[in-house]
């Protein structure tokens, strides 16, 4: 047993840089698995994560009489293993042949499942063991360890996103062994300056440390794909000679590649009636999926098969319009516009990158088509950018909408998107002119529903936001592989009417719906599904029941939720629905997992897992160490305490994120924004609160009450200060977002060493507990917040983490209250 080891700075600066490394390690993992994988693989890195800090509590609670007469080299030892986990683990999760398409119904690729987050939970538990255990040894400095954990966590992100444009994104993971080294130095030789007896074997560990950071530095990284993104594909073709890799960038809005291949032709619903052929191609990939199409061309002559597209319907409705192309990518649709004699073409996307390589790289190969005096580049969300402009357009192209219909997979529902909702519509068609038109063009499935969401959506843009009748603004008429839905500023006259008929028929498009149009006069050319007998399709007995007047019951009776989406609920793309189950077990049997919201029940079966294994870990200390753990007292205010701040902790963070990413204009900006300033000044919080010189439980209180004012405050002022700097350049908004969450965020860091502290004066051995109950919470809180999200809003589940601080601060009530020794 070695001697006490008394505490100084360089432990919380120990603490700080691996903070960083962990919050650098998971938005590396992230972007690397994004590419890899697919969006909902973000969810389980987060879950995971805090899994494994949620472990080490447990790990702690049982263990840390044993550890702490250690403390030096077994934190050493914790170090090494995190530094060596990182590599060993992502490398060997990547290397599995895991299968995301039959992960639902096939135990094999179940067990695969179970065993990559096995290999992602790794690392984290090391982490999360580190900081608990300092945390636990040094308890009369909690607040400064603390506060040093939250700034490292709010400042990872920073140092992630900034390597993001540097490092390829395989390789990011591999990063993070330095972080750690760093650790590993701030603790080791301040610790070993006055005592020479432990320099030896300390030093064995530090050489160790550096041989493997070296070695993975200089190591090739896992860049396996999903066999069934478009990455992988084109990589097989280029294996066969059959596809040329032009180019990748990373950044951290996405990873860009673009390829050439003869076999890739990608001219979204074309008509059979087109006179040319595709041109030459080729395929721009954000994050391994085909994000857009280039034509490789010389001129707009050879784009002469856009002319056959629905997407050239609106265009044929207007005289030389100014025209709004919103998440344009490869410039398809630039010469389109082009083409059709548009006036000025503003195109409007997220990353400037984009821009770049058609200036440079990609100039010859088709890039040149944005080098016009009609065009105006915007690097921009093209949320955003709609908030922002007072410029009129007579045609608004959503080509961010523009794709085939959404997979049965689901694998895109858990995204949010702020341009596909109500608000978003409704202020798009602000700044139309007075013949000014909306056009969206989806692909259609059997049965239909994105083009039923789109048609809601524009209802309620209409109805909600103006004194107008939805039914007299819409115009919509499809072939056999996508609908074309137009919304007008102004009421469809009974010419514009005619002009559309007439220009529909010379496409072979058929008539969904316009004003005034009669259901026995519908015939269709491109027969698609219908209600039984019924002459017409789904689509139009859909926008029928929408524009009746009472759609409710339609939305209640429909498969799938095609419900308009808001900005509280901006889930274009989900369109899961409880109450279909049973039709789908019912209609395709033992396949019903197949045709659910893959995303959505990923999610889901990893929440229903976590809270299981969170269970069973909160009660295994418990029950394992039964003669020691039922002595404590203030069993039952703890496990409240620590579980309601770690939820409301994670729901308001979360939450906080979706509020600003509007205002901010990008989701990567808002969650380095709010990661900095809720954890940043939660941690100055931290380390500050313990001056005050006030009890422990009295923080308690005034901080629940300081967290709900400042949150309620935030709320009633935040439409009116953000719309003040709308048009303010992103540094001014960025700091605009950090300092408007610095009150809730200051406040919301006392909340934890405050009971911490109150455990150290009431019930000292169940600190390790707490540490671990918390770090659970927090497990359960991440995917149960988007859940929540998807299905009443975010300013439900905002008000649900309000009230688990007030649950919190109950307790406070608790712990003077005198409890029997074995009781709780």
């Amino acid at each position: 047993m070695s001697a006490p080891i008394i505490y100084n700075r360089w432990s919380a600066v120990t603490i700080f840089f691996v903070s960083i490394a962990v919050i650098a390690l998971q938005l590396m993992l992230m972007r690397a698995l994004s590419v890899s994988h697919y969006y909902h693989f973000s969810y389980l890195v987060i879950s995971t994560a805090l899994l494994g800090f949620g472990a080490s509590g447990t790990f702690l609670a049982l263990f840390f009489d044993l550890m702490k007469r250690n403390f030096f080299y077994v934190n050493l030892l914790l170090q090494l293993l995190f530094l060596v986990s990182v590599p060993v683990s992502y490398t060997l999760a990547q290397s599995l042949p895991l299968d995301t398409q039959y992960v639902l119904y096939s135990g094999e690729q179940m067990s695969l499942l179970l065993l990559y987050n096995l290999l992602m939970f790794i690392p984290f538990f090391f982490a999360g063991t580190i900081i608990g255990f300092m945390l636990s040894y040094f308890k009369q400095e909690v607040s400064e360890l603390y506060g040093a954990n939250l700034i490292g966590s709010g400042l990872g992100g920073i140092v992630a996103l900034g390597l993001m444009y540097h490092i390829p994104v395989f390789k990011l993971p591999y990063f993070i062994s330095l972080l750690i080294l760093f650790a590993m130095f701030f603790f080791y030789f301040p610790l070993t300056k006055h005592r020479v007896l432990e320099i030896k074997p300390g030093i064995i560990i530090i050489i160790f440390a550096i041989a493997a950071t070296l070695f993975t530095l200089f190591s090739d990284p896992p860049d396996s794909v999903d066999p069934y993104k478009s990455l992988a594909h084109f990589q097989q073709l280029e294996t066969q000679g059959d596809a040329e890799h032009i180019l990748t960038r990373y950044s951290p809005r996405g990873q860009i590649d673009v390829y050439s291949s003869p076999m890739f032709h990608h001219t979204l619903f074309a008509s059979p009636l087109a006179t040319s052929l595709p041109p030459r191609q080729l395929a721009l990939l954000l994050d391994g999926e085909i994000a857009g199409t280039i034509f490789s061309i010389d001129d707009s002559a050879e784009a002469a098969i856009m002319d056959y597209t629905p997407q050239s319907l609106p265009y044929r409705l207007l005289q030389n319009p100014r025209v709004l192309l919103l998440g344009e990518t490869g410039g398809v649709n630039v010469w389109l516009a082009r083409r059709m004699g548009a006036s000025t073409i503003t195109v409007v996307q997220t990353n400037p990158q984009l821009f770049h390589l058609f200036r440079n790289e990609l100039y010859e190969s088709g890039g040149f088509v944005f080098d016009d005096n009609r065009v105006h580049l915007v690097a921009e969300h093209p949320r955003l950018y709609l908030e922002r402009t007072d410029k009129q357009y007579d045609l608004i192209h959503i080509v961010a909408g523009e794709t085939m219909a959404a997979g049965s997979g689901g694998l895109q529902g858990l995204n949010e998107d702020y341009l596909l909702t109500t608000e978003a519509m409704a202020r798009a068609r602000e700044i139309l002119s007075d013949t000014g038109i909306i056009s969206i063009t989806r692909g259609i499935q059997s049965p239909p529903r994105d083009n039923i969401k789109i048609a809601a959506m524009f209802a309620n843009a209409v109805s909600v936001f103006s004194q107008d009748d939805p039914a007299d603004h819409l115009l919509i008429s499809r072939n056999y592989l996508a609908a074309n839905t137009l919304l007008t500023r102004s009421p469809i006259s009974q010419p514009l009417i005619q002009q559309f008929l007439e220009e529909a028929e010379s496409l072979l498009l058929d008539i969904e719906y316009h004003p005034g149009i009669r259901t026995e006069d519908i015939r269709q050319d491109n027969l698609i599904e219908g209600p039984e007998g019924a002459n017409y399709s789904y689509i139009h007995y859909a926008i029928k029941q929408i524009l009746s007047g009472n759609p409710e019951p339609f939305f209640e009776d429909w498969v799938y939720n095609i419900r308009a989406p808001s900005d509280d609920m901006p889930y274009f793309q989900d369109f899961f629905k409880w109450s279909s189950l049973d039709l789908f077990l019912e209609t395709y049997g033992s396949e019903w997992f197949q045709r659910l919201e893959l995303g959505y029940m990923i999610l889901l079966i990893t929440l229903v897992q976590l809270a299981i294994v969170a269970l069973l870990l909160i009660i295994a200390p418990l029950l394992i160490r039964l003669p020691t753990y039922i002595r404590a007292r203030h069993k039952m205010p703890t496990l409240i305490y620590f579980f309601s701040i770690g939820t409301g902790f994670m729901f308001v963070e979360i939450i906080f994120i979706q509020i600003f990413t509007k205002f901010l204009g990008d989701p990567i900006v808002s969650v380095s924004a709010i990661f900095t300033s809720i954890l940043v000044f939660s941690g100055i919080g931290s380390m500050l609160q313990k001056k005050i010189g006030l009890l422990p439980i009295h923080r308690m209180r005034i901080g629940v009450a300081a967290i709900l004012i400042s949150t309620i405050l935030l709320l009633i002022t935040s439409d009116y200060i953000l719309n003040l700097f709308i048009g303010s350049g992103t540094v001014l908004r960025y700091l605009v977002t950090v300092f408007m969450l610095m009150p809730v965020s200051f406040f919301m860091g006392w909340m934890f060493p405050s009971g911490m502290e109150q455990l150290e004066e009431k019930s000292e051995i169940l600190i390790p507990w707490a540490w671990g109950v918390n770090g659970f919470a927090s497990v359960i809180a991440a995917p149960m917040a988007i859940l929540l999200s998807m299905s009443i809003g975010f300013n439900y589940v905002l008000l649900i983490g309000l009230g688990c601080y007030i649950l919190a601060v109950m307790t406070s009530w608790m712990w003077g209250v005198r409890t029997h020794q074995a009781g709780w």
